[in-house]
């Protein structure tokens, strides 16, 4: 159990920056940044961390960051990580620290993740001397895009001083502002991608007996995948396949040559996910024998599912208990669709990912991620930094 004495320091400390770290928190929305190419973000994390007496690694797997404080006495290694990017969205909020990037937003919360990282780093500078161990802060890019975690953990960010454990989070507004949300074994999916090419035979919409059309296929195509859920795979298992995009032809009198499907498969096993990629194989062969068209499938493997680890997570569930904080745990049952490359991390180290809860229907700020209108309760400032510092310290003492 952390000494009284240092959890008074905290709590002091996590107050006096509450301002700082909201002003840090729109200072980040309003240059949002895409994918690996975050130059600005970049520089005003640096800035931040300059500041502080960190080890600094500027370019970690193609522009990530790793800041490491040493404490004053050795001991284990905990990292904590944040991303960094954005998403290609117009903002439709009209606040003052709305983008300043045309099409570019903050909409999940990825300037929250930097600002609750920054605090914590902050909370615990001041007492460096009193901790036993190191804290690494990953700052990562293109999570929304490439994924940035594997290209960091390849490029050593686990490593000098190795880490024991790592925890990350995710605003969420589907939980109640300041609750954080927590849950044993997976809490998010993994996430493939399904590209399907079909060639065909174009021609005049007025005799389509002379053509092969693509858009037939295609929606033949649709159909059959709608049923490998519901036959093939364990209803035990959850899973979702959709499709986002199906592109074919310009104009009404024309059977255009070709079409293109994109999707997503989201699965939390690789016996799921091999159920998917076999069927979806036997379901190109029938269509190409049945209609004579040319099918290509393009299955990419992408994110795994995010799994925490049970130990780390009942640790996180005693420790917010011992601390008092048992009115802040919010027990998830079902684990989230969504996707998150967090999951490299957790494959390499034990771990949790964890969610924070900024919704405050009193305040209106009630969207979900992605969406144009998206904000956040900036109240989370007020506590979460004080609690993660405390939740990483437990760790290490």
């Amino acid at each position: 159990m952390i000494d009284k004495i240092l959890l008074e320091t905290i709590d002091k400390a996590s107050e006096r920056i509450v301002k700082d770290l909201i002003g840090i928190r729109r200072d980040l929305h309003q240059i949002p940044e895409l994918g690996t190419d975050l130059p600005k973000t970049r520089e005003y994390i640096l800035k931040e961390l300059r500041m502080l007496d960190v080890e600094i690694k500027e370019n970690v797997g193609e522009n990530g960051i790793v800041a490491t404080l040493y404490g004053g006495h050795k001991g284990k290694t905990i990292a904590y990580r944040a991303d960094m990017d954005a998403l290609p969205l117009k903002e439709a909020n009209s606040f003052d620290f709305a983008s300043r990037h045309e099409g570019r937003m903050h909409a999940c919360g990825h300037d929250g993740h930097v600002t609750i990282a920054l605090g914590i780093l902050k909370i615990l500078a001041d007492i460096k001397n009193d901790i036993k161990g190191n804290i690494k802060f990953i700052f990562q890019p293109a999570e929304e895009t490439t994924g940035g975690a594997l290209n960091m953990i390849n490029d050593g960010a686990l490593q000098n001083p190795d880490v024991d454990y790592i925890l990350g989070c995710h605003i969420w507004p589907s939980l109640a502002s300041g609750k954080i949300g927590l849950r044993k074994g997976p809490i998010m999916a993994g996430t493939d991608i399904v590209d399907i090419t079909i060639e065909g035979k174009g021609g005049h919409g007025a005799i389509p007996h002379k053509t092969i059309n693509p858009i037939v296929v295609g929606s033949k195509i649709v159909n059959e995948v709608e049923g490998i859920k519901n036959y093939f795979v364990p209803s035990s298992q959850n899973s979702v396949i959709s499709f986002g995009s199906f592109k074919a032809g310009e104009t009404n009198n024309v059977i255009p040559q070709s079409a293109r499907l994109l999707g997503s498969v989201r699965t939390f096993s690789k016996e799921t996910q091999s159920i998917y990629i076999s069927k979806l194989t036997d379901i190109i062969k029938s269509v190409e024998t049945v209609y004579g068209v040319k099918c290509e499938l393009n299955y990419r493997t992408n994110y795994p599912p995010t799994i925490n680890d049970e130990q780390v997570v009942e640790k996180i569930e005693t420790a917010l208990m011992e601390l008092g904080l048992q009115d802040k745990i919010f027990q998830i049952d079902e684990p989230s669709m969504g996707a998150e490359d967090y999951s490299y991390f957790l494959q390499n180290v034990p771990g949790a990912y964890m969610f924070i809860g900024s919704r405050n229907e009193e305040k209106g700020v009630v969207q979900e991620i992605h969406h144009p209108n998206y904000d956040m309760d900036e109240a989370i400032f007020e506590t979460i930094p004080g609690i993660f510092s405390k939740l990483i310290l437990e760790f290490l003492f």
